[in-house]
């Protein structure tokens, strides 16, 4: 008998203790969490909640008031953006059907053009390269593409494309010959 005595006596300090420690550390830990005093009652949470209760608000009536302004904001925006897309629209049109009107009167114009007259045309920049000698011409036609070359060489006249094709690399000038003849 005595033997279960002292196994009753290791239940306190074995069992109970430890739960009652735990039992506390939980209550600390969830007031914790929650933001509470450590050693709180009842009844001050109770005070303390309202009183943050109605701080918390005030606090969101400003936010909502805030956020109310800032919409009635962005609506009166949206109506100016509105307004003026509609008057861009309106100036679209107009000058859509103005382009319709000028394409309209130049196209009898445009067709009495023969195609011999549109290749003497000279592009401003086929004018400089033709005033250049052949060797600067040729200088700077190493540097760009057969294709952008092309486009600059065939509006110049014959004997000076072959003075600087005469002049240009082997390469870009093979190059710059296949092209001139498929076209």
């Amino acid at each position: 008998m005595s033997e279960q005595k002292t196994s009753k006596q290791w239940i306190l300090p074995l069992v109970i203790i430890p739960f009652i420690i735990i039992l506390l550390t939980a209550y600390f830990v969830l007031n914790y969490a929650n933001g509470r005093p450590l050693l709180s009652l009842p009844f001050d949470t109770e005070k303390t909640a309202k009183s943050t209760a109605t701080s918390n608000d005030q606090e969101l009536v400003k936010r909502l008031k805030v956020a109310n302004n800032e919409i009635k904001k962005l609506r009166n925006e949206k109506e100016e953006q509105k307004q003026t897309l509609q008057v861009k629209e309106q100036e679209i049109t107009k000058l859509i059907s103005e382009r319709d009107q000028l394409k309209k009167a130049s196209t009898p114009a445009a067709s009495t053009t023969s195609t011999s007259e549109k290749k003497t045309k000279k592009t401003p920049v086929s004018d400089v390269y033709a005033e250049m000698s052949p060797k600067e011409a040729a200088l700077i036609f190493n540097e760009l593409s057969p294709t952008e070359v092309v486009s600059i060489i065939e509006n110049i006249d014959a004997e000076q494309q072959a003075a600087i094709i005469a002049k240009m690399d082997a390469k870009k000038a093979a190059a710059l010959t296949q092209l001139l003849a498929s076209e």
